[in-house]
């Protein structure tokens, strides 16, 4: 039974390291080739000139039900020495969610200059998101479905989701400065991607009425909602190849005001002749981010509203080994349709968001930042739902050394601490140090880091040195006699 409808709820144990946003670094004026993730028009007017990404990789999971009271290198030290370490559990915020993102960067570019700024970027990225499940369903998850407490009683689920996308995105940053006046400066951004689809698989239970009678019986009373399911099988081992599942179009779109400290008219970074850079007072962005969606070929779509009440005998016994399999199962004790759906397609919402972001210049490198994320997507539809976050970051930042210490609220609940340093052009960060030294309850932990090259002004703006001209050396002549 946990192998097929109810994996909503399994998602929920599943604990892995985190690292959504990476705010330590996502403002940071000197590493566009990461902040136009967060606002694409971020890479005009840069303070790198070109700024190359090498490698690097952040991976993230954060929920609101299982938890460790000690840090993670104190589970892993446990888990090496052969002693299994279990979550502990809050039951006092449902409905629970959890959220997963991992992300690997791979080669990409980003130039400033005058006016203009954009580049190239590839990026292999999944994504799982849970929301909506209610307590009775997560007790479920912990101790079975024959749970005695709950045996007997009816309960209702509405509104619940899961979702799992994973693809690889090639994309191309454009940016433009579109006006300057006075001390006022105005940057549109935008990047466009073409999304290849790896997999993805989505639950929507818009209502469910059920009653497990006891270790062998559950009563569904009225289940609508929809599911898609790819077509993966042990002989089939991904019929149309890792690179054939799926494929969609993804935008994201930017805009920045900035009041800079002296006159922007005429300012063009970068560009030649122009080679002193301008700083501003303070900026505020606003950005749109993940628009899209990946259409999955090749598997097993259904949309249910089923009112009639059904009995599920022997469910327990159930074990089905493929995707076909808990389909059919699915199909033919919950639902009871005659369609088939083998061989359809569906499509998936990526992790659609909003985002604000205020930034004041203190002077001498020091800056203060507050962003907010918000997640948002069409409940009634398929896709992965991105944690909304709000965040205040003080940084240091200069051209060789940049550290920044977040402040974050993920789902506008628990406060984490957080620390990232940029050496050059090597970053590492965290946006919550207490998952590893132990603050508090552990209910995820992060890391992200990128390895680049930066070259942070033009060659042409080199400053030549002054060297002083070189003295004759004077010669005294001897007298004659």
């Amino acid at each position: 039974m946990r192998r097929i409808g109810f994996s909503l709820v399994l998602a929920l144990q599943c604990f892995m390291l985190h690292s959504q946003e990476n705010m330590g670094i996502a403002n940071s004026n000197y590493a566009p080739a990461n902040t136009i993730f967060l606002n694409p028009s971020s890479s005009a007017d840069s303070k790198a000139f070109i700024d190359f990404n090498i490698v690097g990789a952040s991976t993230y999971v954060l929920n609101d039900y299982a938890y460790f009271n000690s840090n993670l290198l104190a589970i892993s030290r446990e888990g090496a020495a052969g002693n299994e370490t279990e979550p502990l559990y809050d039951r006092g915020g449902a409905p629970y969610s959890a959220y997963v993102d991992v992300q690997i960067h791979g080669p990409s570019l980003s130039v400033s200059y005058g006016k203009f700024g954009g580049g190239l970027f590839m990026n292999l990225r999944s994504v799982t998101s849970v929301s909506g499940v209610p307590a009775h369903l997560a007790n479920h998850a912990e101790n079975g479905f024959d749970f005695e407490d709950q045996l007997g009683n009816e309960y209702t689920t509405s509104n619940a989701n899961i979702g799992s996308l994973s693809w690889l995105e090639y994309g191309a940053n454009f940016s433009y400065i579109i006006s300057q006046s006075g001390r006022d400066m105005y940057t549109l951004g935008g990047n466009l991607k073409y999304l290849n689809g790896l997999a993805g698989a989505g639950l929507n239970v818009q209502k469910w009425n059920y009653q497990v009678q006891n270790d062998s019986v559950l009563n569904s009373f009225e289940f609508a909602g929809e599911y898609g399911l790819p077509n993966i099988s042990s002989d089939q081992e991904g019929a149309s190849g890792i690179l054939g599942n799926g494929s969609g179009l993804g935008l994201d779109l930017g805009f920045n005001y900035k009041k800079m400290k002296k006159s922007a008219q005429g300012y063009l970074p970068h560009a030649a002749g122009k080679c002193k850079l301008k700083d501003y007072q303070y900026k505020f962005g606003l950005s749109l981010l993940d628009v899209g969606r990946i259409g999955i070929k090749n598997g097993f779509y259904r949309e249910f509203s089923i009112e009639d009440s059904l009995v599920w005998e022997n469910y327990g016994d159930t074990d089905p080994e493929e995707v076909a399999e808990i389909d059919a199962l699915i199909n033919e004790e919950l639902l009871r349709l005659s369609s088939d759906s083998e061989n359809s397609s569906y499509r998936m919402a990526l992790p659609t968001a909003l985002s604000a972001q205020f930034d004041y210049n203190f002077g001498k490198g020091f800056y203060a930042n507050s962003t907010l994320i918000h997640g948002f997507y069409r409940k009634r539809k398929l896709g992965v739902k991105r944690n909304s976050t709000f965040s205040v970051t003080p940084r240091y930042e200069r051209r060789q050394l940049e550290v920044a210490l977040p402040l974050t609220i993920q789902n506008y609940q628990k406060l984490r601490v957080g620390a990232a340093i940029r050496i050059y052009s090597v970053i590492f960060g965290t946006d919550n140090l207490g998952s590893l030294i132990g603050v508090g309850r552990t209910y995820g932990a992060d890391f992200y880091f990128s390895l680049k090259y930066t070259m942070f002004r033009p060659w042409y703006c080199k400053d030549k040195l002054k060297r002083a001209p070189k003295r004759k050396k004077s010669g005294v002549s001897c007298p004659s006699w």
